[in-house]
C-alpha cells in the first residue's frame, strides 16, 4: 500500500470508526506507525482536533503520540468531563507530561464510575500510572460482583486470571444448569 493510502487508512479505520465491527478490537495504534513523518504531523493535528467527550479513541491517540500540542485541549477536557472521559483525559495527559495530579484526577473519579462497561473501558490505563493506590484498587476491582469488572482488573495487573474465571463458575453453575438442563 502506498505511503498517501496510510493516511486514508487511518482516517476511515481510526478517526471514522463509528461501528462496533470497527471498534471491537480496540483503538488500533498501529495504524499510526504505518504513517511517514508528514502523515504523522497531519495525523496528530485531526487528532487533536477530534478530541471531544464523546470519543475516547482520539485521546488515546494523542497520549500514544505523547502529543504536546494536545496538551490544552486535554486540559480543557479533563476540567468539562467526567467519568471514563476524565479518567482517560488524565491517563493521556499523564503519559505525556508526567504530571502527578492526573493520579489524584483518577484517584477522585474512579469511584463515580458505577457503569461496569465504563469501568471496563478504563481498567487497562491505570497500570500506566505506576502508583501503589491505583494498583491497591485495581486489586479491589478483581473483588467485584460484576465478571468482567473483575476478569479485566486481573489482565489490566497482568495476574492470571484463573481464579476470577473459577469463582465465577462456581456462582452461575446453577444458572447454567437450568439454562442446558
Amino acid at each position: 500500500m502506498q505511503s498517501d493510502d496510510q493516511l486514508e487508512v487511518f482516517r476511515r479505520e481510526f478517526l471514522g470508526a463509528n461501528t462496533w465491527a470497527q471498534r471491537k478490537e480496540g483503538v488500533p495504534l498501529d495504524l499510526l506507525h504505518k504513517l511517514s513523518k508528514e502523515e504523522l504531523k497531519i495525523a496528530e493535528a485531526e487528532l487533536i482536533n477530534s478530541i471531544s467527550a464523546g470519543d475516547s479513541w482520539p485521546i488515546l491517540g494523542v497520549a500514544h503520540l505523547k502529543s504536546t500540542a494536545a496538551l490544552p485541549k486535554l486540559y480543557d477536557l479533563l476540567d468539562k468531563s467526567s467519568k471514563a472521559i476524565r479518567v482517560t483525559a488524565a491517563f493521556a495527559i499523564f503519559q505525556i507530561c508526567r504530571d502527578g495530579r492526573m493520579i489524584d484526577a483518577v484517584l477522585n473519579e474512579l469511584p463515580r464510575i458505577t457503569n461496569q462497561y465504563e469501568l471496563i473501558s478504563i481498567l487497562h490505563l491505570l497500570p500506566a500510572f505506576k502508583d501503589q493506590r491505583v494498583t491497591t484498587i485495581l486489586k479491589d476491582y478483581m473483588e467485584r460482583d460484576e465478571y468482567l469488572v473483575a476478569y479485566n482488573a486481573a489482565m489490566a495487573l497482568g495476574l492470571s486470571t484463573d481464579g476470577v474465571v473459577r469463582k465465577f463458575s462456581k456462582k452461575e453453575k446453577g444458572i447454567w444448569r437450568k439454562i442446558f438442563s
